[in-house]
């Protein structure tokens, strides 16, 4: 058992490197918009994110609203909004809508 639990530990450690790695992305990603140094590709898909962002019912000021739920689009399961800045979580490549949308 003593190995499951070792296990267990790793992919939660992986899981949550993962997350800091795509906040660490989208704030970087966000200083380098500030400056006009951001690529084009980037640029592009926060765009194209942020066009379901603005219309979102979870969204509340430039955040992901932990405290409201919404429908996932794509397993149809309520969950809530995940607490991240919209500005920085939009311009990290790797992150996906809680909600489904991108």
């Amino acid at each position: 058992m003593g190995s499951l639990v070792r296990a267990q530990e790793g992919e939660q450690i992986y899981f949550y490197m993962g997350k800091l790695n795509e906040i660490l992305d989208g704030w970087g990603n966000l200083i380098k918009s500030n400056f006009g140094l951001l690529d084009e590709e980037t640029r592009a898909l926060a765009e194209s994110r942020l066009l379901h962002c603005n219309k979102c019912s979870i969204r509340t000021d430039n955040t992901c609203d932990p405290n409201k739920m919404i429908l996932n689009e794509k397993t149809n399961q309520m969950v809530s909004g995940c607490g991240c800045n919209i500005a920085a979580k939009t311009l990290s490549r790797a992150s996906k809508c809680p909600a489904g949308k991108w």
